[in-house]
């Protein structure tokens, strides 16, 4: 029986691809200052990884993360952060997902594992409790997601073993691949599938025994009870279990923020979004629902295509995203088709919200005559055109043709193609944006300056698009402005407090649709800290809790400074959205004013206690938040500059 040193599983295991060598080590020396999670594998690649590395060098390290409260209970903590160096930025690459591989890496024993290297041949990891070996995946190789994951249940001998794998995309070091966890459960964005590809390691397979250890559990079980009612019987989870992420896109319509044709415009047309709305999807292709561990608020939709061209697809988790990219961004009004989109990316490993990108870019260069039919393999590329658009989805992964410009994103794309073609490619410190940022202010501040290069998922509120009132906005961020999209008025302190939040849930464990980021019924931080004491025995204040969440987005910031030279010019949104106005729907006329978003990015940097110059920590602020250490690779930075 594998022991639990209350809320840790005790272990980080350190795993190097080229000699095939398993170290441990205790996960107790990172706890104080970075918890779990995000923040233990940010603060391990930020110390061992050397500027000069490359993302898929042998060199660089990929870091598996759980938080202290992931195994228990607490709802929503399911959370998995994977953190390495991002191919697209050659900043902090991160993501996290939910599922239930987590749960399973404490129950074997393991809070973090850290992999180096590069194996002579393609590998998977299989952790049984103490028991780790490598096992031979040149079987696998090439093989889909649902084919890897039979192939290995099968190898081990076990149906209920968890895996993490990547596709083909990942094996074809395909910038936009992914990994995908417990078969329908991703971390998107980074390049994080192509990292793994380029150690040639294909699978982390784990199957554990134990428990994780709660100090206090008669207290923990009744905070449980109190904040699992609470959160089941607010309007929010009761819509998200009944549509999924789905939900939010008439929401963010309705306030000129879902893109549509590549950011020509931030409104999908009211009688083109009427053919995918989620009462479409919830109708006529929903067939199931199911939660990841812990979570008394399921948003997982099965969606089964019974007719059409499309008819026996079976799609395992579709998101709002999902109608954001295909139906939004490239104009796909057949339902069935945005759902095949969605299977074949995850089924050969890919991030939708970077391959939609990068498809958009293709078509809206097509569109302007810079790009013809000799660059795009003899087909047209038209708006909404799914029956291309899907066979574009399976070049990228196989890096054929056209799909091997598109496999490197939509900037690179660009570099490769040139002819002005930069015009249509939208990123932020070089990965693909997806979201619409010219409406929601606040929106746009959290999505631009997130270290890991766009995303809203690290800071962007969503206190606009549930249009918080007055009196909520003050009492939670002392600002009376959060709710309302079109103002700049206080953004800054929104967004800073955010951004503590999402990495202290991440680092915790804690996925942010059961925190406050998502609702402000959601566990907050003084919740979190009880969660805390009540699990590991230790006491941690609010306040400290706080800190921390702030600590491990400093780190970020730093590995950015040091590894890719990011400054304040690498905070601005894409010139487009200040130039060009939203043509339609209700915030029409809309535009991010530089002016304005100077004086917010201004008030930012003075909340972080950053140089408004260079955006960048000094000594006293490092120093202030006891990772000093960090010094030393400010002033190798600055030297550098």
């Amino acid at each position: 029986m594998i022991k639990s040193n209350y809320g840790y599983a005790g272990n980080i295991l350190r795993v190097k691809l080229n000699n095939l060598e398993l170290t441990k080590e205790p996960t107790d020396s990172y706890t104080q200052r970075f918890l779990g999670g995000r923040g233990i594998n940010q603060w391990i690649l930020l110390k061992e990884l050397k500027p000069w590395v490359t993302p898929f060098e042998p060199a660089n390290i990929i870091c598996y993360g759980t938080g202290p409260f992931t195994g228990t209970l607490v709802p929503g903590a399911s959370r998995l952060n994977i953190d390495s160096k991002n191919p697209f930025t050659g900043g902090i690459g991160s993501g996290s997902a939910g599922g239930w591989f987590g749960s399973e890496m404490k129950f074997a024993g393991y809070d973090n594992i850290v992999v180096g290297g590069k194996a002579k041949e393609p590998v998977y990891l299989f952790i049984d409790n103490e028991h780790v070996t490598f096992r031979p995946a040149w079987k696998m190789w090439g093989k889909t997601v649902s084919e890897t994951m039979g192939m290995i249940k099968e190898d081990v001998g076990d149906d209920d073993v968890e895996i993490l794998c990547i596709g083909p995309a990942g094996e074809n070091i395909v910038r936009s691949a992914c990994v995908v966890v417990s078969g329908s459960r991703v971390t998107g964005r980074c390049g994080l599938g192509a990292v793994m590809g380029s150690k040639n390691l294909k699978a982390i397979a784990v199957r554990g025994s134990g428990s994780v250890g709660v100090k206090h559990p008669g207290e923990f079980i009744s905070l449980t009870e109190k904040i699992s009612k609470r959160l089941r019987n607010s309007p929010e989870h009761k819509v998200r279990k009944e549509v999924g992420t789905f939900f939010v896109t008439p929401i963010f319509n309705a306030l000129s923020a879902v893109p549509f044709k590549n950011f020509q415009d931030d409104y999908i047309p009211e009688e083109f979004y009427s053919k995918i709305s989620q009462e479409v999807y919830k109708h006529f292709y929903n067939v199931d629902t199911y939660a990841c561990s812990a979570c008394p608020t399921p948003c997982g939709q099965v969606y089964s295509v019974k007719d059409g061209p499309y008819s026996g697809t079976r799609c395992l988790k579709a998101e709002g995203n999902t109608v954001w990219n295909f139906g939004g961004r490239l104009a796909i009004n057949e339902p069935g088709a945005i759902l095949k989109a969605q299977e074949d990316c995850a089924q050969l490993g890919l991030d939708i919200d970077s391959v939609a990108s990068s498809i958009g870019w293709a078509i809206d260069c097509y569109q302007n005559k810079i790009i013809s039919k000799e660059d795009t393999d003899g087909v047209e590329l038209n708006w909404g055109d799914h029956s291309v658009i899907l066979d574009l989805i399976r070049k990228i992964a196989y890096r054929e043709g056209f799909g091997n410009v598109l496999a490197e994103g939509s900037l690179r794309a660009a570099e490769i193609v040139g002819n002005n073609s930069k015009k249509y490619a939208f990123h932020i410190k070089g990965q693909d944006l997806i979201e619409a940022i010219r409406s929601m202010k606040g929106w746009a501040l959290g999505v631009v300056v997130s270290p890991r290069g766009g995303a809203h998922t690290r800071g962007a509120p969503v206190t606009e698009a549930r249009q918080y009132s007055r009196k909520e906005s003050n009492k939670l961020f002392g600002v009376e402005t959060a709710g309302i999209a079109a103002t700049y008025k206080g953004k800054a302190k929104v967004v800073n407090y955010i951004e503590k939040i999402c990495a202290l849930l991440d680092s915790l464990g804690v996925c942010l649709f059961t925190g406050n980021w998502a609702s402000p019924l959601g566990i907050n931080p003084g919740e979190l800290a009880k969660y805390y004491f009540l699990i590991t025995g230790k006491e941690l204040s609010e306040g400290e809790l706080m800190q921390t969440g702030e600590r491990i987005h400093n780190i970020e910031k730093m590995f950015n400074i040091y590894h890719a030279g990011f400054t304040r010019k690498d905070d601005y949104p894409p010139k487009r959205f200040m130039k060009e106005k939203i043509k339609s729907g209700p915030l029409k006329g809309e535009l991010l004013r530089e002016k304005d978003w100077n004086r917010m990015l201004d008030e930012y940097y003075e909340l972080n206690e950053w140089d408004l110059e260079s955006g960048w920590p000094n000594r006293e602020k490092l120093e202030k938040l006891k990772i000093g250490e960090c010094i030393d690779y400010l002033e190798c930075a600055r030297k550098n500059r």
